[in-house]
């Protein structure tokens, strides 16, 4: 191998590091997080009058519509749980109803201003329904009467710029073919 062509080699396995530039790395800093709780208790009136409710099925809760709302060091959650009850009425019928307790929660979150983003998860919904007998004037009244137990976690986060820098190259890695070894023959 002559001279020029080693040091093509050498220049080429040992060239500079490109050109990088950096930025600084924006990441999400939790602010706080609370769990609350809330309990709702509604009653509901059986809709056909004159059929008893025999035994209640099956009952379940959704949350419908959940807003929350971010005030100086405070969270307020509110929204809507549906209640969709199926049972079995003393005529023999299967009948459905449904019903809608609106809740508000707050957690206090030190730190927390508007405009900051905010997680909201339900972590245990229950729910316990039961038939509750009235008798009025000699007539006998049935009212469903719900309760909605519900625990919700809450996390406040914002974005924060970090003292680490995330560095990429200003131009392309790779060598421009000019700059590509030749192939080396041996005589």
């Amino acid at each position: 191998m002559n001279d020029v062509n080693r040091q093509r080699v050498i220049k080429t396995l040992f060239r500079e590091i490109p050109e990088t530039r950096c930025e600084p790395v924006k990441v999400m800093k939790l602010i706080g997080e609370a769990e609350v709780q809330t309990v709702e208790r509604a009653a509901h009136a059986v809709p056909v009058c004159g059929s008893l409710v025999k035994k209640i099925i099956t009952a379940q809760v959704e949350i419908v519509g959940p807003v929350d709302t971010v005030f100086e060091d405070k969270v307020v959650k509110e929204g809507v749980f549906q209640v969709d009850i199926v049972y079995a009425s003393c005529d023999g019928l299967v009948r459905h109803t449904s019903l809608e307790i609106p809740f508000m929660v707050s957690a206090h979150i030190k730190g927390v201003r508007a405009g900051m983003h905010v997680q909201s998860e339900a972590t245990h919904i229950d729910q316990n329904t039961t038939i509750v007998r009235t008798s009025r004037c000699g007539a006998t009244y049935q009212v469903l009467d719900v309760i909605v137990t519900a625990t919700f976690l809450i996390r406040a986060t914002a974005f924060a710029v970090r003292a680490l820098a995330e560095c990429h190259p200003a131009a392309s890695c790779l060598l421009p073919l000019h700059y590509t070894a030749p192939s080396l023959r041996r005589l």
